[in-house]
């Protein structure tokens, strides 16, 4: 297993447990010990996570910092699948679409991919690869300044490159989600485009898996009466149904019928 993959593998854990131990996963990856240190040591300088003797945690400020795309690109994998889906729902034949950087807006294009006949205009270098190929799709790059840690364009070329054009939905991720203080970004030039994609569409949707609700980022994008739709992966709680109704936003929190949840500890934001 190259060293990438254990990284994510880590991170996978970490955001599922919490924390890890270096012999458990020298044991699930066939390395020894001082090479599962090595990982974590990198990893820590990255800030992702925090070492302690005999393994890591999960850092606070991982939740709401610029994670890597190669690390947020594998987690939560089904969830982004099942939002994706229900997002593609909602795209028209003949739409033209924002997405942004996030890995949920490439899960939107690999479904759209088979069967849409859209024009799509992205920041996001995974998107213009996946769909690269796809003829039936006008794609539309922003150009700019190349963020590698997010495979994202951004900086004044990507700016002015979007407020050019006008699309029917823009879908857009971020960071957190709070009630009171809106929707938040932890990267201030991912946070510009996404500003700029919602100001220049007529329907805008966020799309947010449970994780990131009630988590606060340090740019502000917007608040949340700014958009249209928040689609996410499961039930929300009766005060974020009510918040939301208060503002006039559609909210679509339906399970995926196919993945069974642990009971409310996946889904609930009161534990």
């Amino acid at each position: 297993m190259l060293a990438i993959e254990r990284r994510k593998r880590i991170m996978q854990h970490l955001f599922q447990d919490g924390r890890v131990l270096v012999a458990e996963l020298s044991k699930q990856f066939r390395v020894t010990e001082e090479t599962v240190r090595r990982d974590l040591d990198r990893m820590e300088k990255e800030g992702l996570l925090l070492r302690t003797h005999g393994g890591a945690f999960l850092a606070e400020t991982s939740v709401s910092s610029d994670v890597p795309v190669w690390v947020r690109e594998d987690c939560y994998l089904s969830e982004k699948k099942w939002i994706g889906t229900k997002c593609a729902r909602l795209i028209q034949h003949g739409d033209t679409i924002m997405l942004d950087s996030s890995t949920t807006s490439l899960h939107i294009a690999k479904i759209i991919k088979a069967h849409k006949q859209l024009t799509v205009i992205t920041n996001s270098l995974n998107v213009i690869i996946e769909l690269s190929d796809a003829e039936h799709i006008k794609l539309i790059s922003t150009g700019g300044t190349l963020r590698r840690r997010s495979l994202s364009y951004s900086g004044h070329a990507a700016a002015n490159a979007l407020a050019r054009y006008t699309a029917d939905k823009a879908f857009l991720s971020c960071s957190g989600i709070d009630l009171t203080h809106g929707v938040t970004d932890a990267n201030e030039e991912e946070a510009e485009i996404r500003k700029i994609m919602l100001h220049h569409a007529k329907q805008s949707i966020l799309v947010a898996d449970i994780t990131k609700c009630e988590k606060i980022g340090l740019v502000k994008i917007a608040e949340l009466s700014s958009f249209h739709t928040l689609v996410t992966n499961c039930p929300l709680p009766l005060q974020w149904r009510e918040g939301l109704a208060a503002q006039s936003i559609i909210l679509d929190d339906q399970c995926d019928p196919n993945k069974q949840y642990a009971a409310t500890a996946r889904c609930s934001m009161n534990s």
